[in-house]
């Protein structure tokens, strides 16, 4: 490599530390095969960006309608703009190479032209029109809407019925129901004693239901004395 000329380094990209010499008065780079550096990368156009050599002291970087676009020390570069020993070129964001030249001074980011620059817009924040104790919320997105939607979120789960609360709804009312046939089977056999005992049965044999006893009973043998 010519210890005069200015090259260029690779930091970030397919082949870190590589080095490319430019002694052309015009490198054109890009993803295409045609280009006299190539990145075989999908996010570098096919013909990505130009490094021109105006005379002996002057290097410019050119964008050639990058799709993903062509940065500068961070900023996206828009048309010519001049080169700095140390200036960081990146071709949209996984290559990143460093510009030297031999002799030259480092980039002092207070000297770089920013003419062909393209800076994004700056973010300002609206002047308050009143005063409140609590700071507004970022982004345009209050605690009150968040809060009521997970209250909402909540109110779904709670209103839903999992099937573990269905199937203990079912067993609570089958136990009810168990429990309540039980009681009325207890209640009838205990009515049943009660009038067995009373009057050595008369009332309940000899009475209205005696031919339901006789046709229920008779086959056994059964015949209340009723006289």
């Amino acid at each position: 490599m010519s210890e005069t000329a200015a090259h260029l380094v690779v930091r970030q990209g397919p082949y870190p530390n590589q080095e490319y010499v430019l002694t052309q008065r015009a490198t054109t780079m890009g993803r295409g095969p045609n280009n006299d550096i190539v990145f075989a990368d999908p996010e570098v156009s096919r013909q990505h960006a130009q490094i021109l050599i105006e005379d002996e002291d002057q290097y410019l970087l050119k964008d050639l309608g990058s799709t993903n676009g062509l940065f500068l020390n961070g900023r996206r570069v828009s048309g010519t703009t001049p080169l700095n020993s140390g200036d960081t070129i990146s071709l949209g964001e996984s290559i990143v190479l460093v510009f030297y030249r031999p002799g030259a001074e480092l980039y002092d980011e207070d000297d770089t032209p920013t003419a062909d620059l393209i800076l994004p817009p700056e973010i300002t924040q609206p002047a308050a029109s009143f005063t409140s104790a609590d700071p507004a919320p970022a982004f345009g997105y209050g605690e009150q809407p968040v809060r009521a939607f997970v209250l909402a979120e909540q109110d779904a789960l709670e209103g839903e019925e999992t099937p573990v609360k269905a199937a203990g709804r079912r067993g609570r009312g089958l136990l009810i129901g168990c429990g309540i046939v039980l009681l009325l089977v207890f209640l009838c056999m205990a009515g049943l004693f009660l009038l067995d005992a009373y009057d050595n049965g008369r009332l309940l044999y000899c009475g209205g239901l005696r031919p339901f006893w006789e046709t229920l009973l008779g086959p056994f043998g059964f015949s209340p004395l009723c006289g």
